[in-house]
């Protein structure tokens, strides 16, 4: 399989001029890679060459009086600060992927010049258009830093900063707080001040120490007990009828953009008085389970793992992927959130552990764990400050949704991958996708969820809706309203 090409040698992102930014940190090292690390490298290399789609990017804005060889400066900071901005993948001596701590090198900014004649919509469009771009350039982890950027600079003046980092350096609460701390230096310099210290956490290699010490194995031990009562209480897969056959490619993956999801949940989690992410989740496993004709929901989440103090602030990839069981065979609702909420807090709590002794215990139940839901949009989601929509602005709202296709895939391991996102140039809006195989979800199965999961939640804001109630396979994809 071929190894995609070291972005140094790319072109840089179309209209902006390449800088390379040298750094220095405090030590060079080897280690062992964390369960994290693990986790995600697994999913990479099932990917390769195609490593974009682990990418992460989040955006910081540039305060009035800071140019841009200080903001250069400030990128440099940040990866000299962090080891896991200036790791490598190295060959383990068991096989497993090894992390290499760089002290010195040099990392990519593209810096785009802005025209004074673009205003509002356009000015931001034409930022975040570069943005994808950059994003949809993958990393090449065996030989470059994990750390890219992109400064939008008006008339002289730069105005945002997009970091870009892989997944294998940082989930998506590591580049948060490496943007909130990238906010904080660039004020500091604004206002004259002296910059912030770094925040003490625990690095990568210091965390791989951890997991392997004897308390560490003891937190795994229980992680993987709370894996085994989840698997007991599963079907054995959430696709019961017998494969058809795929399309070519055979994962594809749509997209539903919809402004009316963000005010129905809203509504129903006022209604029922859940929380927003357990709404989502317990519509989507509902929607799933009764599709088929089950009673329950075997689902993959991804926990934060960010529990213990020293993980707070610790950018690195601590996020791994946690199991539950969920029961849809309630009366109401308000029964599918109560069963969400159980299993979820119990999974959160137990989500550090080798991914490949997971994977076991999930084979040696027969238990197939190829859903995934991974919901990145309600983390950061505010509801805005007016009164909800009525029913009827809803349902207006709801028929300016628009679905696409987004990709199609000829490898992966999922029969079901459903992720939300937020919209950089619209924050009413919601962004969901869902990559199904389409030997178990036909393409018009895989639009009809996502429109069916819609229609659902928009039923939800309005009153109950039993989960017997919930669509069938049959009528995922037909137009109209839940029927009640």
């Amino acid at each position: 399989m071929t190894r995609p090409t070291p972005h140094a040698l790319a072109a840089p992102t179309p209209e902006a001029t390449r800088h390379l930014i040298a750094f220095r940190g405090e030590r060079a090292a080897t280690g062992p890679a964390t369960w994290g690390q693990q986790h995600i490298w697994r999913d990479i290399v099932a990917m390769l060459p195609d490593t974009a789609f682990f990418n992460i990017a989040q955006v910081a804005f540039v305060p009035a009086g800071v140019d841009l060889p200080c903001v250069l400066a400030q990128l440099a900071e940040l990866v000299s600060r962090h080891e896991s901005l200036r790791t490598l993948v190295a060959p383990g001596a068991d096989g497993a992927p090894a992390q290499r701590v760089l002290s010195e090198g040099a990392f990519e900014v593209d810096v785009l010049e802005l025209t004074g004649a673009e205003h509002g919509a356009e000015l931001r469009e034409h930022f975040a258009g570069a943005a994808r771009r950059l994003e949809a350039r993958g990393f090449d982890n065996t030989a470059e830093v994990p750390f890219r950027a992109l400064v939008g600079v008006l008339d002289g003046a730069p105005q945002a900063v997009v970091l870009c980092l892989s997944h294998f350096a940082a989930d998506l609460a590591g580049v948060r707080l490496l943007a909130g701390e990238l906010d904080a230096l660039l004020a500091a310099r604004a206002g004259g001040g002296e910059p912030p210290a770094r925040r003490s956490a625990r690095e990568p290699l210091e965390q791989a120490e951890f997991e392997n010490s004897p308390e560490g194995l003891r937190m795994e031990e229980k992680a993987l007990r709370h894996w085994s009562a989840q698997l007991d209480r599963a079907p054995a897969d959430n696709f019961p009828r017998p494969p058809g056959d795929p399309a070519e490619p055979r994962f594809w993956r749509g997209e539903l953009v919809s402004r009316a999801v963000p005010e129905a949940l809203r509504a129903a989690a006022e209604r029922y008085r859940a929380t927003v992410p357990n709404v989502l989740l317990a519509a989507t496993a509902a929607l799933l389970a009764r599709s088929e004709g089950l009673d329950a929901c075997g689902l993959k989440l991804v926990t934060a793992n960010r529990f213990r103090p020293e993980l707070h602030h610790a950018v690195g990839n601590l996020a791994q992927e946690v199991f539950v069981a969920v029961d849809v065979s309630g009366d109401s609702f308000a029964d599918v959130l109560r069963s969400v909420w159980t299993a979820t807090l119990g999974a959160h709590r137990n989500g550090q552990f080798r991914p490949e002794r997971a994977r076991a215990l999930a084979e040696e139940a027969g238990v197939a764990v190829d859903c995934l839901v991974n919901d990145l949009w309600s983390t950061t989601w505010e509801a805005p400050d007016r009164p909800a929509l009525s029913p009827g602005q809803l349902a207006e709202a709801a028929r300016e949704s628009v679905f696409r296709w987004a990709d199609r895939l000829d490898q992966d391991e999922v029969a079901f991958f459903l992720e939300t996102f937020a919209v950089f140039e619209d924050p009413g809006l919601i962004r969901i996708t869902l990559l199904g195989d389409t030997s178990r979800m036909e393409p018009a199965r895989i639009e009809g969820f996502l429109r069916g999961l819609e229609r659902v939640l928009l039923a939800l804001a309005e009153g109950d809706l039993p989960p017997a109630g919930f669509p069938s396979a049959a009528v995922l994809d037909a137009p109209g309203p839940v029927p009640r």
